[in-house]
């Protein structure tokens, strides 16, 4: 976890906090609100920088804390999907046949 200072006698502007090599949690303020902002990042090809993609979301203080209610919610949900077994996969191909001949009968 990482904090971003503007100057040594400032509040923290900014939480870092990675979640691997492309993903990252900032906790930070915009204008009068706090944000937790959950982000994708990609290094540039030319410059070699990390920089924010399009993939990610900003939530307000509130919205963090309605998820963060529900985290036992959230875990139990993924409790389960993990207690049962792997669901079959559907080769596109049929899909896409099964499509084309529904919009034939039509």
């Amino acid at each position: 976890m990482s904090t971003k200072r503007k100057d040594e006698t400032s509040e923290p502007s900014e939480t870092v906090i990675p979640l691997d090599n492309y993903k990252q949690v900032t906790v930070r303020r915009f204008k009068t609100m706090n944000l937790v902002d959950i982000r994708e990042f990609y290094v540039d090809k030319v410059t070699k920088e990390k920089k924010p993609g399009k993939k990610g979301i900003s939530l307000t203080e509130e919205m963090w804390k309605k998820l963060m209610a529900s985290q036992h919610q959230i875990q139990e949900a993924l409790d389960q999907l993990n207690s049962e077994p792997p669901a079959k996969k559907v080769k596109q191909e049929s899909i896409s046949k099964k499509t084309v001949n529904d919009s034939e009968e039509d």
